[in-house]
């Protein structure tokens, strides 16, 4: 394998749900998690104290490790932007409000026990699946879904489309795509605004050939037939109204 191809290969887009096994929740129906995960985060909203978060948060990172087969590792990284941006909370509400400590760490621990919930959704859900409960279960428009999924894969490809046209431009620079010591040349400022720009027009033309296929296909003129579909079974509505009632249970200000 050639520097190239390997650095395609570090530098691809992996979806969250390709690192975890299939088990218990990657079973369940992805448009009741979907709605579950959505009523859970809507009754965190009327939690005020930092308690009732922070012990959630904790469950949530126990079945995130257990049911949900996530890697410590991948699951510590994921926490960063949440930890970031849970902390700006913390201290604009310390430094803006008289009880700012109370009301930072209750915003805080919601953020993070969303943050986990969210991770939990990604890393049980795959994209292909979840737009297609969408489309058959919820009755989300077939445009759309289908829209979604092809720039899903755009945004798959683009790291790769990064190294061929990277590529392309040394070799019409003269200084080829490796230096003499099996380095690749360092990319400056200016070549990589204009390497960005290249890309971004790149993408931009096949989202436009992607559109005109779908519409010469006639998505939304009629109902469409489906050759695997996802299956909503009664086991999977009655674990959404469970977990939805147990959270708003949980999170209601008695």
């Amino acid at each position: 394998m050639t520097q190239q191809q390997q650095t395609v290969k570090r530098l691809r887009i992996v979806h969250p749900s390709t690192l975890v096994k299939p088990g218990v929740l990657t079973r369940w129906n992805p448009s009741v998690k979907l709605v579950t995960l959505f009523v859970a985060s809507l009754a965190l909203l009327m939690v005020w104290d930092p308690w009732r978060p922070a012990a959630l948060w904790l469950g949530l990172v126990a079945v995130a490790l257990t049911l949900g087969k996530v890697p410590w590792r991948w699951l510590a990284l994921a926490h960063v932007p949440f930890i970031a941006f849970a902390l700006g909370l913390f201290l604009v509400n310390v430094f803006t409000r008289d009880n700012g400590v109370l009301i930072g760490l209750a915003l805080a621990g919601r953020t993070l026990a969303i943050g986990v919930a969210s991770i939990l959704f990604l890393c049980s859900t795959a994209p292909v699946e979840l737009m297609r409960s969408l489309n058959q279960n919820l009755r989300l428009p077939a445009p759309i879904t289908f829209a979604v999924l092809a720039g899903y894969q755009l945004l798959l490809d683009l790291p790769r489309e990064w190294q061929t046209i990277r590529a392309a431009q040394l070799m019409r620079s003269g200084t080829g795509v490796q230096l003499s010591d099996g380095r690749a040349p360092k990319l400056r400022v200016r070549e990589a605004g204009r390497l960005a720009f290249t890309v971004l027009i790149v993408a931009l033309r096949r989202s436009e050939r992607i559109a005109t296929s779908l519409e010469s296909r006639g998505f939304g003129l009629k109902p469409r037939t489906v050759y695997r579909p996802v299956r909503l079974r009664a086991v999977d509505v009655v674990a959404g109204v469970v977990v939805s009632l147990a959270a708003v249970a949980y999170c209601w200000p008695w």
